[in-house]
């Protein structure tokens, strides 16, 4: 008789037994996954308190997870289960977010490594993939902590390993590992005290076993080859196991404060929530997961010697910051303020204690802070930048739609500092900006003439916390001058600018407000700006507008990463109007 075929009753399957999976199915696993994930991201969200309740753990692994996709869909042989993990482990490595997105990014390498070698996999070679998974995430935390991701991810390992024992059927092992998840995550509330308290299960460890359950969807037999998942439960089919909730209601809609809704504010606050990626050649992952993990808490520390991934909770990023800096090349840099994150929790579900401060109250109320930083922006993309990089204050407007004084003065004003330094990202916008210091009245406004976004992310990434504002106005002056942005638009009419013929529709590329290339598509103008830079950039931040498509970008991008493999390319989100591309060259 063949093993998985015996009368057990959580084994037992009336179809055909899946027993080997390839490429394909593996990515329409993860595709699933993802849509799943992000159909529970605000449960997960709601249920975040550990290690910190800044409420992102969902959207976090939600965007961690994206990025894997996105890359597993790129995998150079897309039959094989071991080239498309690997491709997924690496973009989840790269696009990893939070203390729970750097995690899962492990547990993908720790997949990847389980399927070294096998173009397909059976229920011994899914086993193997778990162990490996659950070996590296725990490697990867300096003190593991158990009732958390980690937790579930052993135990979900552990489930894998007896299913593979008694089954040759990949579905059966994957719908016990998933009932065995959903079981750990229930038990999490015991383990940790945090959770106990605050009366709810791990959120990280409820994501992952929401993940293994969108994966395990997608390999029912009517899914085995969809492209497109599915976000609706199927007739027959179980909610989801909100923990908490045998309803399977989302958690918004029970009564009382749970979750982060339920911790109280700190007064010394929660830190700062600081990643970043540093490139360089043979680092030391291990000396540095110490050096870095002894100035702040929550440390995750991956990656190899060209590569490392950093997450790491701290009150200081600048020292963060700066000890990386001296290692290797800085990229992908965020940093973002968790005691804001926990007061957006407590605004949102509608219960924050009454000592706790609102962000208004915070202006209004609140001893102001020695140095405040206000940014312009066109758009919602650029603007969470700036904020995560520590932006007091974003104001939009820009390239169409300039800001007034009165726009740039109530900004400031919010920043509720003594001294301000403001960024106007636009050579339109300086002139306006230079007229604020007379009218704000207790606060000193500098003005650093940044011409452009790139100019002024640049800006940002040279601000030192603990330094005084003439002091920080100078270090901003000084970077922008290395970093030159590229706008990439559409010419609307006729005309004849920079000794150059410009016909409607042409692409244009603009450089310090001058017109620099002109061609019939985005690719050749870009690749004449590129051509024609002296010196030539090391690295290539591209801003997609909000009119660019994600696989548009994507798919320029890696055409300009071969065609220029000495240089480096990023691509973010910026949400711009008019300007289908804005370019940071450093």
């Amino acid at each position: 008789m063949v093993p998985g075929t015996e009368a057990a009753s959580e084994l037992t399957i009336l179809r055909e037994p899946l027993r080997e999976a390839d490429g394909e199915q593996v990515l329409i696993g993860l595709r699933s996954a993802l849509a799943w994930l992000e159909a529970n991201q605000q449960e997960i969200n709601d249920l975040n308190v550990y290690p910190v309740p800044d409420g992102d753990t969902g959207s976090n692994m939600y965007l961690t997870l994206r990025s894997a996709v996105e890359e597993a869909q790129h995998a150079p042989q897309p039959q094989s289960a071991e080239s498309v993990m690997a491709a997924a482990a690496h973009g989840s490595l790269m696009g990893a977010r939070g203390n729970s997105g750097v995690i899962l990014s492990q547990i993908f390498r720790g997949l990847a490594q389980g399927l070294s070698g096998r173009a397909r996999v059976d229920v011994e070679g899914v086993a193997r993939a778990f162990a490996e998974a659950s070996a590296v995430a725990y490697r990867a935390v300096m003190k593991p902590t158990e009732g958390t991701i980690l937790t579930v991810m052993r135990e979900a390992a552990e489930s894998a390993a007896a299913a593979a024992a008694e089954t040759d059927d990949i579905r059966v092992l994957l719908n016990r590992v998933v009932r065995d998840a959903h079981a750990a995550v229930e038990r999490t509330i015991d383990q940790l005290a945090v959770l106990r308290e605050a009366g709810v299960v791990d959120a990280g460890g409820f994501g992952l076993a929401v993940v293994i359950e969108g994966f395990a969807r997608a390999l029912s037999e009517s899914m085995a080859r969809t492209a497109e998942p599915s976000t609706q439960r199927r007739p027959g089919e179980p909610a989801v196991r909100v923990p908490g909730s045998a309803s399977g209601e989302p958690l918004l809609a029970l009564q009382g404060r749970r979750g982060a809704a339920a911790v109280a504010p700190r007064e010394e606050g929660f830190g700062y929530c600081t990643e970043f990626i540093i490139s360089g050649n043979s680092l030391d992952v291990d000396a540095l997961r110490v050096e870095l993990g002894r100035l702040g808490e929550s440390a995750l520390v991956v990656g190899g010697p060209d590569l490392v991934r950093v997450h790491v909770h701290t009150s200081d990023p600048t020292a963060v910051i700066g000890a990386a800096a001296q290692r290797g090349r800085l990229s992908k840099l965020k940093v973002e303020d968790m005691t804001a994150q926990h007061h957006e929790v407590l605004e949102r579900a509608g219960a924050a204690e009454a000592a706790a401060p609102t962000p208004g109250d915070e202006v209004a109320e609140g001893a102001p802070k020695q140095v405040g930083i206000v940014s312009v922006a066109p758009a919602a993309g650029f603007r969470d930048i700036l904020v995560g990089l520590g932006a007091d204050a974003v104001v939009l407007g820009g390239q169409t739609m300039n800001p007034s004084i009165e726009d740039l003065l109530n900004g400031v004003r919010s920043a509720n500092a003594r001294a301000v330094i403001l960024l106007p990202n636009n050579g339109n916008v300086i002139l306006t900006a230079e007229q604020v210091n007379d009218l704000a009245d207790g606060c000193t406004v500098h003005v650093v003439p940044t011409k452009n976004l790139p100019q002024g992310i640049s800006a940002m990434l040279a601000y030192d916390p603990g330094a005084p504002a003439e002091t920080n106005a100078e270090r901003m002056r000084e970077a922008i001058q290395s970093v030159r942005g590229v706008e990439i638009t559409r010419a609307v009419r006729d005309s004849t600018a920079d000794h150059r013929e410009i016909k409607t529709g042409n692409i244009i590329a603009i450089v310090d407000d001058h017109i620099v290339q002109v061609g019939d598509a985005h690719l050749p103008v870009i690749e004449g700006v590129l051509a024609g830079a002296s010196p030539a950039p090391e690295l290539v931040t591209v801003y997609r507008g909000g009119d660019v498509s994600g696989e548009d970008a994507e798919r320029l991008v890696a055409e300009l990463r071969e065609r220029h493999p000495g240089m480096e390319f990023e691509l973010q989100i910026g949400g711009q109007e008019h300007y289908p591309y804005v370019l940071s060259l450093e």
